[in-house]
């Protein structure tokens, strides 16, 4: 072998090692004893998971509670027509996609003081919503709240990450989406008893300001008990935050606000995320029409408005316990694929029965159709999410993974904005 040769192996050896020690520097496999793991997820499941989840559906009652609105006699009383509403509903979908990417900002300032700002300002947005009296004021309030709820809504799942290892994340994260379907449900119940106010203000008007306010009151409580990572959670013992880290298969020991941008080049280079964008993307568009226009499709079957708003609970709440089966069922036998194509089949058929039986008679077969389309997309959408930050290492990445799926799949709310238009019931 010539001295060359031997050199450059030499040099290739080196470079070999120093990326070697440059990998241990961030990465630590230490093992926890199994009463250590057990006793600080019990901690994060009792301390960070319900407010997290609490949130999420404060967040989706503000966000999903147009639909409701729309039945209540919102767009009659602003004098909109069809594709003056659908402006206002993409007005809230236009901004939440452009600020997907402020998932970072959970990486650069503490959670505790960043959410319980976002949940002052959208809260209150929400309930100005109340107060419009045209289409433009209507449009300024939802881009606000647009803007506000992308950086809760993207980051939500991604701060879960930083406390749960892989296989406890699918349940939880699981969970945590779906609280949608149980805020629909709230938000149905509690716009079937609003409707039934008779006074001065619209009932439509009042279902903004009592559904915006929880938002604005949950604040104080977010700034005092919201952990801003696993090492810093008051709740837990030195050696419970120090072991909180080392529990997770790969510990980044890197500054917890710092971006990686390794990870973050390699995130946008990773075929997977987009494959999960574009389920996202056609999960989404159904996902965001029953948002918008589910208590008007209850309706058009022939029921007052009234009926309708109540009529859209019972769906919604089976579609959260499927939403949790399934993610029982994901993680303990790792099926994420099979559970997504089963239930967006669900979803599928009842599209539809919605879409080819038309005979006034058999309305019953077409409200069956509802309960399949959203116990369908729900689930679907809620496991995929899911599998993505299953997919990913490092939390850069993971926020990279889900910043692609947040800002793709959220472009068919654009088009589903229109999905349903008065004229066509």
């Amino acid at each position: 072998m010539s001295d060359s040769k031997v050199v450059e192996d030499d040099k290739m050896d080196i470079s070999h090692l120093e990326e070697t020690k440059d990998v241990e520097k961030q990465t630590t496999h230490i093992a926890v004893s199994d009463d250590m793991q057990k006793r600080i997820k019990r901690k994060f499941d009792r301390r960070v998971l319900p407010i997290v989840c609490i949130l999420y559906v404060l967040s989706y009652l503000d966000r999903g509670n147009t639909g409701n609105a729309k039945t209540a006699g919102a767009q009659k009383d602003l004098n909109l027509s069809d594709s003056e509403w659908t402006w206002v509903l993409n007005a809230f979908y236009i901004c939440y996609t452009l600020c997907e990417w402020s998932v970072v900002f959970w990486k650069i300032f503490p959670a505790h003081i960043y959410v319980a700002a976002l949940c002052v300002v959208w809260g209150a947005a929400a309930m100005a919503s109340g107060a419009v009296h045209n289409m433009a004021s209507m449009i300024v309030v939802r881009v606000i709240l647009g803007i506000l709820e992308a950086g809760f809504g993207a980051g939500a799942p991604y701060y879960l990450s930083l406390f749960y290892q892989r296989r406890e994340l699918g349940f939880r994260v699981s969970l945590l989406l779906g609280m949608s379907p149980l805020a629909s449900c709230f938000a149905a119940a509690l716009a079937y008893g609003i409707t039934h106010i008779k006074g001065s203000i619209q009932p439509w008007r009042l279902l903004f300001i009592i559904e915006g306010a929880p938002t604005v009151l949950a604040a104080p409580f977010v700034f005092f008990l919201l952990p801003d990572s696993p090492d810093t959670a008051r709740f837990l013992t030195e050696e419970e935050q120090k072991a909180s880290l080392t529990r997770l298969t790969t510990v980044d020991t890197t500054a917890t606000r710092k971006l990686n941008w390794h990870q973050v080049l390699s995130g946008m280079g990773d075929y997977k995320n987009y494959t999960h964008a574009l389920i996202h993307f056609c999960c989404n568009y159904s996902f965001a029409g029953l948002s918008n226009f589910l208590p008007t499709i209850v309706q058009n079957l022939g029921y007052s408005s009234i009926q309708a708003q109540g009529l859209t609970a019972p769906p919604y709440l089976l579609s959260f316990i499927l939403c949790v089966c399934a993610a029982i069922y994901s993680d303990r036998f790792g099926h994420r694929g099979f559970v997504v194509a089963g239930f967006s089949f669900i979803g599928g058929v009842g599209y539809l029965l919605l879409a080819t039986i038309e005979k006034p008679h058999l309305s019953s077969v077409r409200y069956f159709g509802i309960w399949l389309s959203v116990c369908g997309i729900f689930p679907a959408l809620a496991i995929n999410l899911t599998w993505l930050l299953n997919n990913q290492g490092g939390d850069s990445k993971r926020g990279t993974g889900l910043a692609i799926l947040a800002i793709l799949g959220q472009c068919s709310s654009f088009a589903s904005s229109a999905l349903f238009p008065t004229k066509d019931a």
